[in-house]
């Protein structure tokens, strides 16, 4: 255990924490985790532990009465597998009218939410009819496996289930004309590829277990029947609500995004946590057996140019102007202590990973000031978290970031709400924790 004792940067942290109107709101801390999403139609096409629950949006909605606004126009810049995005299709189920775009930088990620909203055009009985020929063809890749060494070593994956796996993906593209079918069933070949593999997604990267060796065809069968049994069930019960747009672009330019000024009603979004995660490395699988990359340069390209929330994407400099704007108010004082904290260890990464990523915030809620209309809102879910080891422990403070940097671009902190505590290491406080920052557009 780490004793508050250990960190005295939190007294700084505690007068920030009332600029930013801390409070508990425990009635959140189911949903600012995936909860039932595994369990939930459309949701479970393909595990993704880094989600909030399918419920927030209509929780949000519900708290803030923003759904009077008909239709209403949402944007999730780092949607993920579009779990926003499928929440605001089955509003249409209470009858709300939702206008949702997602924002993905990985093409892989970005691929699973455009096959997932596609689910009221996709025609069922194709799909089975497809998903049984496939079965019985048994297609077999005979090129070279792919440059990542994960692959082509059969370390994380044996070969021949690989080549299974990219003979079934070739098949689908050449053989299924219908494009929303085929990314369905594209989609069941990349779910399939954890349960096959010799690895585990842990949250922080992928790791080698002893499991029983599971069998390709039922494997894909039981996946595309999921996703045909949801479709089905889904638009008897909801019918064809409109299908949000998935642009794959950076969440941190919403108009290079294709996103207008002054043209969204809503923002609920969970950018990268600075936990130095790389989840680029987290999904190499399914990037690389999916075709989405082909060699290792290209995979370093994207581990370089994410959101600067662990060590491969700190290539770029710090913007001057956002470091102008660190200088003063809150947003000082949490960067000061940070970097002060960071700078006696002696390791030049720490510091400048804190500043890449506060850069990166900066730039990501400069943009959606941009594009959110006057008195609009923007929910962010962050995490904050515990780093340095026992020896030279520090917080960083995420919440109280967003909240900061949000009130030097001109918003106005609606409150940061304490959602659940995180696994603790600390004694006597309550700084790792979950929060929803709400911040509101006022002019």
């Amino acid at each position: 255990m780490i004793s508050d004792d250990q960190l005295p940067e939190l007294a700084d942290f505690r007068r920030v924490e009332r600029a930013a109107l801390l409070r508990d709101a425990g009635e959140y801390s189911r949903l600012v985790v995936a909860t039932d999403n595994d369990r939930s139609p459309i949701h479970r096409w393909y595990k993704f532990k880094e989600s909030f629950s399918k419920d927030l949006l209509m929780q949000i909605l519900h708290e803030t009465g923003i759904h009077a606004r008909r239709p209403l126009t949402v944007v999730d810049p780092f949607c993920g597998v579009g779990t926003t995005l499928v929440a605001s299709q089955e509003l249409a189920a209470a009858r709300i009218d939702v206008n949702a775009v997602g924002i993905e930088y990985n093409p892989f990620i970005a691929f699973v939410a455009r096959a997932k909203v596609h689910w009221p055009l996709l025609d069922v009985a194709i799909l089975r009819e497809a998903a049984e020929q496939l079965g019985s063809l048994n297609p077999y890749f005979e090129g070279s496996l792919p440059e990542l060494s994960s692959v082509s070593s059969g370390r994380c994956i044996f070969k021949h289930t690989s080549r299974r796996l990219l003979g079934v993906a070739d098949a689908i593209r050449s053989t299924i004309a219908n494009p929303v079918v085929a990314n369905a069933l594209l989609l069941g070949v990349a779910a399939a590829v954890e349960p096959l593999s010799r690895v585990r997604k842990d949250g922080r990267a992928l790791r080698l277990v002893s499991k029983a060796r599971s069998a390709v065809a039922p494997t894909l069968s039981s996946k595309w029947k999921v996703i045909a049994d949801d479709a089905e069930f889904y638009q008897q019960l909801i019918g064809t609500p409109r299908v949000p747009n998935i642009v794959q672009g950076d969440g941190r330019d919403l108009a290079r995004a294709g996103i207008a000024a002054n043209s969204i009603d809503l923002i609920v979004t969970s950018p990268p946590y600075p936990n130095n995660i790389d989840y680029t490395e987290v999904y190499k699988l399914e990037l690389f057996l999916l075709g989405f990359l082909r060699t290792n340069a290209q995979f370093y390209a994207l581990r370089r140019d994410t959101f600067r929330s662990h060590p491969t994407s700190l290539a770029n400099e710090v913007d001057p102007e956002f470091l102008e704007v660190a200088r003063r108010g809150t947003l000082s004082t949490v960067l000061r202590t940070l970097l002060a904290r960071t700078g006696r260890m002696q390791e030049r990464w720490r510091q400048k990973l804190l500043l890449g990523y506060s850069n990166d915030l900066w730039r990501a809620l400069r943009s959606f000031h941009f594009a959110l209309r006057p008195n609009a809102l923007a929910v962010l879910v962050v995490g904050n978290s515990l780093h340095g080891g026992t020896e030279h422990p520090y917080v960083i403070p995420t919440d109280l970031l967003v909240s900061s940097i949000g009130r030097r671009i001109g918003f106005k902190i609606e409150g940061t709400l304490q959602a659940r505590a995180l696994k603790r290491r600390l004694t006597g406080n309550h700084f790792l924790r979950e929060s929803i920052v709400i911040l509101r557009k006022t002019r």
